[in-house]
């Protein structure tokens, strides 16, 4: 990419895919804190973390029996006091000793800011003590025999303040991590029922909800994207749209189409530009697709600038055809001995005038056949430098003159020489052109907006069927060319084209509204698939705990599964970046 192309890239890559992300993940969090669930990081991006900001306070009262371990300078300032027996909130007597009304000496040199752990029991009257309290970042954590010798919850956060018996933990962590190529919430004890407040403890259908609503808000925000694209004031230009050949043994000419007919509806819908009609196809590929036609009446007489054909209103007729997904390819030949995979020069020159039966020229002594061969006296006279041996592509402008003929003077040497030597069919098999061109402006009412949001996000998931279907099949439609799959770098080379393309402002939203739409309805496909280590994966372990009528499997072999699941994901986005790298490398762009 070029730098601007780059920088631009870089900033609404950030723009279209960050807001995406956080909503998904905002899905998860407030469904978590909604059912109970305990949420201890909301992270923008994979770890390791560059930044983040501690949020929540949670009291744990400090005991004489509370262990301090890795504070040394605390170790020798622990308190002796006798315990006291006190009453519990039902009245009866609580075995559990604490501290008399002795301030803890230990806390007096405690500072809030670094991120600790501690291990605690919660009291029958609901409050935190402190079994143990150690730094979080502390090597031998681990393997302490103290860690070892108590048996309590684990409370991991940022000391964020120090009474004179008790500690204020602020358990929630909002962080951006280093690789932002996604998000993540993480809740207490996703494959552990055994932890309190924790995801595994739920009922399966609280799971369910929790694991399922990112993609749900993913699933929803296309229906808001497409609604306020549909709202958005625009003037675009539309006319008839007809067809100016037909490719031979194709669907449409199958189906009676002939050059001149103007096609005016398909599936329902008006056609008013070629894109609309291109779209239409694509979303009827290896269906059956009915249009409504005019067939162009061949006018003997044409007005200067008029029209070749003349149309009768109201007799209009309507054919069925098929779009295909794969599409012949046909070699230009002068004389057609394969009528299947060759055309004739003079008709295909009538579908498509650049091609020829050769795109190139040897340079010999002295040409024989000329369609493949040209002189070397020829040649000097388009450059000097040219000598015996040397081949010359045809192509529409001359960059390097002694490799290169243009069009224009290779038909000088042979009429028969083009810059293809095939032609390709289309999904239906025609030529179209725009006529009678006239600004129309458009702009749906809100209503209206909301109801058509619903067709366009049928067509999108139509597309992309369709398009995977092509993948399946290898398909050659012209229509499915493009990269099949697109990483996080190709959507920011994407992005970047869009950014610095010569457009205008609101022409510029539509396009990043339509494509942060799609981005986000794939996330929500892809997050629900049965796929290990994303939400439709833990989805999956719900589903066969509930097949297996309560019957968990193993916390230990979900996580290595949802481990390994993230491995092969990441690996396969790897490849996806280095094809999107190599994309760049070569110049190929979206446009």
């Amino acid at each position: 990419m070029f730098p601007d192309t780059l920088i631009f890239g870089v900033l609404t890559f950030i723009l279209v895919l960050g807001p995406l992300v956080i909503l998904h993940e905002m899905g998860h969090y407030f469904t978590a804190k909604w059912t109970g669930t305990k949420v201890v990081e909301f992270g923008f991006g994979f770890p390791p973390r560059a930044t983040g900001l501690w949020t929540g306070r949670t009291e744990v009262a400090i005991t004489g029996d509370t262990i301090f371990e890795g504070f040394e300078e605390l170790e020798s300032l622990a308190p002796v006091v006798e315990p006291t027996p006190v009453l519990s909130g039902g009245g009866g007597a609580d075995l559990r000793e604490v501290p008399g009304g002795i301030a803890d000496p230990r806390l007096a040199t405690l500072r809030s800011g670094p991120q600790i752990e501690t291990v605690v029991e919660k009291r029958a009257d609901g409050s935190l003590h402190a079994l143990l309290v150690r730094p979080k970042n502390r090597r031998n954590a681990l393997t302490s025999d103290a860690g070892d010798a108590v048996d309590g919850d684990l409370i991991n956060g940022k000391l964020r303040g120090v009474g004179p018996d008790s500690i204020t933990i602020s358990e929630m962590v909002w962080s951006i991590n280093w690789l932002p190529l996604g998000g993540f919430v993480k809740m207490v004890g996703e494959e552990d029922p055994e932890a309190e407040n924790s995801l595994a403890s739920k009922p399966r259908p609280v799971r369910a909800m929790v694991l399922a609503s990112g993609a749900i808000v993913n699933a929803i925000i296309p229906f808001l994207l497409f609604m306020i694209v549909l709202m958005l004031p625009q003037t675009r230009t539309v006319g008839d749209v007809t067809i100016t050949a037909v490719y031979p043994d194709s669907p449409a000419e199958n189906a009676g189409l002939r050059a001149g007919d103007r096609v005016l509806d398909v599936d329902g819908r008006a056609i008013e530009d070629i894109s609309d009609l291109q779209h239409s196809i694509t979303l009827k590929l290896g269906g059956d697709s009915e249009w409504v036609v005019r067939h162009g009446i061949p006018d003997p007489s044409p007005l200067p600038g008029g029209s070749d054909f003349q149309y009768i209103e109201g007799r209009d007729e309507t054919v069925s055809l098929s779009p295909r997904f794969q599409v012949p390819e046909r070699d230009v030949v002068f004389e057609v001995t394969d009528p299947d995979n060759q055309l004739l020069l003079a008709a295909a020159r009538l579908l498509d005038p650049v091609v020829g039966v050769n795109d190139s020229l040897r340079v010999v002594q002295s040409a024989i056949d000329t369609s493949e061969e040209i002189s070397i006296s020829d040649a000097l006279e388009l450059d000097s430098r040219i000598e015996v041996g040397d081949v010359l592509e045809v192509v529409p402008r001359v960059i390097n003159p002694t490799r290169q003929i243009s069009l224009e003077d290779a038909r000088r040497h042979d009429f028969s020489l083009g810059l293809r030597t095939s032609i390709q069919d289309g999904a239906v098999g025609i030529q179209i052109r725009t006529e009678n061109p006239r600004s129309k402006s458009f702009g749906e009412n809100p209503w209206d907006a909301f109801i058509g949001s619903f067709g366009e996000v049928r067509d999108l998931l139509l597309l992309t069927k369709n398009s995977l279907s092509g993948l399946v099949q290898s398909s050659n439609n012209p229509q499915l060319s493009g990269p099949a799959t697109v990483g996080p770098i190709g959507i920011g080379q994407l992005t970047g084209e869009i950014a610095t393309a010569d457009a205008g402002f609101v022409t510029k939203f539509r396009t990043f509204a339509v494509l942060a739409a799609t981005i986000s309805l794939s996330l929500a496909v892809i997050n629900i698939l049965p796929l290990p280590g994303l939400d439709g994966g833990r989805l999956l372990f719900v589903g066969i705990e509930w097949v297996r009528r309560g019957k968990r499997i193993s916390p230990e072999r979900e996580a290595i599964v949802h481990l390994a699941g993230i491995l092969v994901l990441l690996g396969l986005m790897a490849l996806v970046s280095i094809q999107d790298v190599m994309r760049i490398f070569r110049g190929e762009s979206f446009f």
